[in-house]
């Protein structure tokens, strides 16, 4: 039995996949590979798959991989092939390597948020410049108050590792390392919802998650 790491891009329509259809799409992809699963003993087998870290519903990530332990010989070769001849439109899988990194170590998501069809980017632009000049940019964020759910208000500025604007002839691309792990996940719509607040008028939004950080910024593999 050996633990091997799938990487693969979730993108296009595949972003409105919630995470547990992904991970039913997953199990029937690996045994229509006739990939030699490993299965939990017990009253209750069930094969072992861990992702690294939930993508939100609606988002692209091209940085999105799942553990599973196998039996047998079957090469990583053999299974990246077994499985791109079987994964739906819109999930790619990329390559298959060891593990080197626990998931639990993920501490920084790296996004790219796009505002599609900005009607005036001058004002775009210069509402960002004054967002990320300033101490505070105040957001509502869902937590815990004891059982409960409650929304708070939160410093989203505190949190915002790295930031980096540039435009094309129609959107506005921005570029932010935010908290996401298993202590603090910065969801990147809580900017997005925000600016676009800030802008008054309503427009079409895509968050590509590009990367996954350790505490110490170097790249999750």
């Amino acid at each position: 039995m050996r633990l091997v790491r799938i990487w693969f891009d979730k993108t296009g329509e595949a972003k409105y996949i919630s995470h547990l259809d992904l991970m039913r799409c997953f199990t029937r992809a690996i045994r229509r590979a006739r990939i030699p699963l490993w299965y939990t003993e017990g009253f209750n087998p069930h094969p072992y798959m861990q992702f690294s870290l939930p993508l939100s519903l609606g988002m692209q990530s091209v940085c999105e991989s799942v553990d599973i332990r196998i039996e047998g010989e079957m090469s990583d070769e053999d299974m990246l092939s077994a499985l791109k001849e079987v994964m739906p439109m819109g999930i790619d899988v990329k390559k298959i390597t060891e593990p080197k990194f626990d998931p639990k170590y993920i501490a920084y998501g790296d996004f790219y948020i796009t505002f599609k069809d900005v009607p005036d980017k001058a004002k775009m632009l210069k509402i960002l410049s004054d967002v990320f000049a300033a101490d505070r940019l105040i957001v509502e964020k869902l937590g815990k108050k004891g059982r409960h759910k409650v929304m708070k208000e939160i410093n989203l500025k505190e949190h915002i590792r790295h930031s980096y604007v540039k435009e094309t002839e129609t959107d506005v691309i921005v570029n932010l390392i935010l908290p996401a792990g298993s202590t603090t996940n910065i969801n990147p719509s809580l900017f997005s919802d925000k600016i676009i607040e800030i802008y008054g008028e309503n427009m079409a939004v895509d968050i590509l998650r590009n990367r996954l950080l350790l505490e110490n910024m170097k790249e999750f593999k």
